[in-house]
Formats: C-alpha cells, structure tokens, sequence
C-alpha cells in the first residue's frame, strides 16, 4: 500500500470504471490541474501525478507487482473496468506534486520504525551529515504526514488537507504524538531534478483503454464459461445421485422391477442437463405409483414412496 497524505480533496469515493478514463485524464491536462489521482484497488495502489495539465507520473504497487510509466496506467485501467478500485482526487502545488513524485520514485531507506523507539534528534542530526535529500514519512494506521528534506535541510510538511509544502508542522507534528506512531525514511536520490515528460503527449491511452476493455471482456466470458462447466458438472453429479438413491430405493421396497420402472421415469423427466424440479419429481412418483400397483401391494408402494422424499429432501439439503 501506498502512503500518502490525502491533499485537497476534488472528488472522491469515484468508481473509476463507470467513466472513461482516458477522457477524464484528457479534462484534467486541458484545465492544468496539478495533483494526484488515487485508485486503491483489492490487488494494490496506482497514483497518477499530474503538473499543471502534464502527466508526469504513474506508479503502481502491490506485493508481486511494481510497475511505472505506461505499465502501471494500463493495470490501473484493468482493474478499474473489472470494477475493483476505487478513485480519489486531490489538488497539490506544483511543488508539492514534483515532491510527491521524487517520493514515490525513490528510494526506501527505513521502513516501519516505531517513533518510540527512535532517537529522532539522533535520526535528523544523521541526515544533516548525510546531506539527503527525501522525506521523513510519519503515520498510524489513520493518518499521515509527511517532512521532506533537501542536502539534509527541512523544507517542509505535508499532511491531510494540504495542499502545498508548509513551513509549519502543524498537523504533521501532532501525528508523531499519537500512540503507535511509525516513520519510514525515504531518499529521492536526485529524482525530484529530472525533467518530465509529458506520459499522455507520447501515447495513445484511449488504445490502452481499448486493450483493457477487451482484455476484461474475455476475462469475463472466460470465468462465465468456467461457470457454465463447474454448474453443470455439478448438476450431472447430482443427477447421477438422485438416480442412484432413488433406483436403490425402488429395489428396496419393490424388487428389480422396482428399480426398472424408476429408472423409465427418471430418464423421461429427468433426461441429461435438465436440472432439478419440484413439479417433475412430483408427477414422476405420481406416474411411478400407478406403474407400480401392477407388482406391489400400496402400504410397500406407500413407503416406497415416503422413503424417496426423505432421501431426496436430504440429498437436496446436502447439495
């Protein structure tokens, strides 16, 4: 799972796949937003940076996956129409969003350290010396913030509701303070000077939508038909058990005749790939006592009978 303070919130709660996301990236490049695009899906976390109407970013994380740039948008996309995400939107400065980005694209130095245990003085002073340049991120499992750092100088803070890099801690100081409180340490290793390209002016993302459009279509034409298969193996399961039960049952109580003349039924209202049904089985043990007064006496048939419906009812519940 990704980290990251929310920002100033635009929209969010979105299903992203009942819009069309390459459309919507379109709207935000054509009216300059700058921010991020959050999508937390049951498979991972995808963010999507944007800088005055360019894409710079995309990332994608999970535990068996870590994809960037043009990867990470068409998985993004993927779960998106599979209907497994769910879309935040929120504004940042420029700077900050430059600073969210040289963040994810770095590199982690420590990881889920408890502040409590933790000489910060010690941990500051270590990157003053070292000169890094990165953030000190802070969080419980409710909140978040972070303190970027530049050749091993704070710059600022950022936490829930911002929207810029702040010159006071503020909020982010008071996440240090609740209890459970952990820090990573984060470098950027240079990745906030690089010059971005623009992702949405050097690919066709309506071809990657298609392509992921398609690829949920027989994603799911796919498990209809493993579907199809599982139910109807199940279905001829229990047609062979209830044939059994029921052919035993007539051997049982009437003989081999018995036997003969549930099977004639069953074959006629129960042929192979019809499923079960109340009515049928009725009128099949209705036909069945009629042919069966021919070769026994109606107390055997009676309980024939009888015996038949508490088979079948447990049969049934078992199933």
């Amino acid at each position: 799972m990704i980290l990251l303070p929310r920002g100033n919130p635009v929209r969010e709660k979105v299903n992203p796949g009942k819009i069309n996301l390459p459309d919507a990236l379109g709207k935000l490049q054509k009216s300059n937003f700058t921010g991020y695009l959050r999508f937390d899906t049951l498979n991972g976390t995808g963010i999507i940076i944007f800088t005055s109407g360019k894409l710079i970013s995309a990332l994608f994380d999970s535990d068996g996956e870590n994809l960037i740039a043009y990867d990470a948008i068409a998985r993004i996309f993927e779960l998106s129409l599979d209907g497994k995400a769910n879309l935040d939107i929120y504004k940042l400065s420029s700077d900050l969003a430059m600073s969210v980005h040289a963040l994810l694209h770095g590199k982690v130095l420590y990881k889920g350290q408890e502040l409590k245990l933790i000489d910060i003085k010690s941990l500051l002073g270590k990157l003053k010396e070292d000169k890094m340049s990165g953030c000190l991120r802070i969080y419980t499992d409710e909140k978040i913030a972070l303190i970027f750092y530049r050749d091993g100088n704070p710059l600022g803070f950022f936490h829930d509701g911002s929207t810029d890099i702040e010159t006071q801690p503020g909020e982010s100081m008071s996440v240090a303070r609740l209890p459970g409180a952990k820090v990573d340490v984060l470098s950027t290793g240079g990745a906030d000077e690089i010059d971005l390209a623009d992702l949405l002016g050097s690919a066709d993302l309506g071809a990657l939508w298609r392509k992921a459009q398609e690829m949920i279509v027989r994603q799911r034409k796919n498990q209809k038909e493993a579907q199809n298969r599982d139910r109807q193996a199940q279905e001829n399961d229990l047609r062979v058990r209830l044939q059994v039960l029921l052919r035993s049952t007539a051997e049982a109580h009437i003989g081999r005749i018995g036997s003969s003349l549930i099977e004639k039924e069953f074959e006629k209202y129960f042929p192979e790939g019809q499923g079960w049904d109340d009515v049928r089985f009725n009128k099949m043990l209705e036909n069945l006592n009629n042919a069966a007064k021919m070769v026994a006496g109606p107390s055997a048939i009676k309980k024939m009978l009888d015996d038949m419906r508490k088979g079948i009812r447990a049969l049934l519940h078992e199933s």
